[in-house]
Order: structure tokens, then sequence, then C-alpha cells
């Protein structure tokens, strides 16, 4: 059974008198279920809502293969859901299948009716709740636009991130490769004619050989951890690809349904036409007088 500390945890409840937390325990009934077991499927019809006491639910749309199931979030414990089915009876709007070993709590509407005919304080309070969930699901129709991968790995790039880039830039670059080589050309050549002094690094170079290897060495980690952001990079653009590709054959599946709605209307009122066509062909014609 649920308790009234656990029932105050629930965002629509928490700001509930006590009293009515206690009145709203005896709603509840507890129900188990198993890992990859289904709850309910979308277009069902729903008369309760869930609280998760223990384990995961995740909350799916089917859609054509395929893809087949688009998982829209994944419910943890103390979260809720099926909470129109309290309002209005209408079919769900999606499936809900436990991903382990799941404990929840129901509440029928019947019930919360005529508790919320006595205390209308608690059906405010689960509209409010309702109201912030569809402003998410309004950010996230709104959101249909690909996000572009560039600004968002360049919001979480450090100081060290950005300095290691520019290395890798400009050790990649024909401006690093003229200016290195006509740092040797001078070196050797410094080295080579002994026309003004004693060579400060005669042959076989060993000084510059050492700073060929440093360079070569700290170069190498700078370059890999690039690459490493730039493999990041292109995970993030894959995911926007597939998240949009997914929102975009959702879209066309209801332009399709849309469609064969339309012609279905249309092909119903030609058959009626149609008919009475017909009806007035066949009908006897009055013998003139």
């Amino acid at each position: 059974m649920i308790s009234k500390d656990f029932l105050g945890k629930i965002p629509i409840f928490k700001f509930l008198p006590e009293e009515d937390h206690i009145s709203l325990v005896s709603l509840w009934k507890m129900k188990t279920m198993r890992a990859n077991e289904v709850l309910f499927r979308k277009g069902e019809p729903g008369s309760a809502m869930y609280v998760i006491e223990e384990g995961e639910i995740e909350i799916l749309l089917p859609v054509d293969p395929p893809v087949n199931e688009v998982q829209l979030s994944i419910l943890k414990e103390g979260e809720f859901f099926g909470e129109l089915s309290l309002f209005a009876d209408t079919p769900r709007t999606a499936t809900a299948r436990a991903l382990a070993d799941t404990r929840l709590v129901e509440m029928q509407r019947g019930d919360f009716i005529t508790f919320v005919m006595e205390r209308p304080s608690i059906g405010i309070s689960m509209l409010s709740e309702m109201a912030k969930r569809l402003l998410l699901t309004n950010e996230l129709i709104s959101s249909l636009a690909s996000k572009n991968p560039n600004e968002e790995i360049e919001e979480d790039l450090s100081f060290g991130d950005r300095v290691s880039d520019k290395i890798a830039v400009f050790g990649g670059s024909w401006p690093f490769i003229f200016t290195f080589g006509g740092f040797m050309f001078v070196w050797i050549t410094l080295n080579t004619i002994q026309a003004v002094s004693k060579p400060f690094d005669e042959y076989p170079f060993i000084l510059l050989n050492l700073m060929l290897s440093t360079v070569a060495a700290l170069q190498a980690p700078v370059i890999m951890m690039s690459q490493n952001r730039a493999q990041k990079k292109d995970r993030l653009k894959a995911d926007l690809d597939y998240q949009v590709n997914v929102k975009s054959e959702l879209m066309l599946q209801q332009l399709h349904k849309k469609m064969d709605r339309v012609l279905d209307e249309e092909l119903s009122d030609l058959k009626k036409e149609i008919g009475q066509l017909k009806g007035k062909q066949k009908s006897p014609k009055r013998p003139s007088k």
C-alpha cells in the first residue's frame, strides 16, 4: 500500500494538506509487473492513473517499420503517467512497458472523481502539473528543426580544448609547413656555413633532432584530442539526423492518414451521388395524358 510520505513526493500531490494525503492513500491499489511486460497499448481505453513505486517504465510510440517503436521517455520511481484518463474517457496516446521488475500503484477514474468532488484543490494541483507537461510537449514539437552540432559542441568546449583545436588546425596547414621548413633551412644553413663563428649545433644536428622529437611528442596527443572531439561531433550529428528523420517519418504518416481519410470521404460522397443518379434513371416516367 502506498504511504502518505511517498504520496507527498509526487509533484501533483505534494502541496495538498496532510488530511488529503491520508484520504488519498486508500484510493490506490498495488500492481506488480515483470520486465518487458506491457501495461497498456496505444489506442486502448484508459481509466486509471499510475505512480511508479519501484522500477522503470518506458513510454513508447508505435510507428510503422522499419522503426516500429519510438521511445518518448523513461519514467522512474516517484513519477506518474496516465493522468489524462482520470479526466476524460479517451484512448491511450502511447504504449507503456516495464523495463525491469516494477511495482506500481493504480487509481481508478471513478474513485478519483469522487475524491475531487469533495476536495477541488487536488484537481487544481493536477491541472497545474499537466499544464507544465503540455508546455514541455510544445517545446519538443517546436524543436523539429535540426540543431547545429557545431554549436552544440562549441558550448561545452573548455579553454584547453580550444587551444588544442587551434594547434591542430595550424599544424595541418601550408603556413605551418612553410614556416617550419624555413626554420629548418635557416638552422641547418647557420650550422653548416662556418663563416662567422663556430656552429652552435654541429652536424648531425643533435639539438635540432631533440627539438623535432619534442614537437612530434607534443603534437601527437594534441591532434588526437582534436580528432576525439571530431568523432563526438560526428556522433552528435548522426543522433540529430536520426531524430529529425524519425520526426519527419511521423509527420509523413500523419499526413498519409489525413489524405486517406479525405479520399475515403470523397469516395463515399461519390458513391452516394452515383447511387442517386442510378435511382433517378430507374424511376419510371409518368405517361403523358
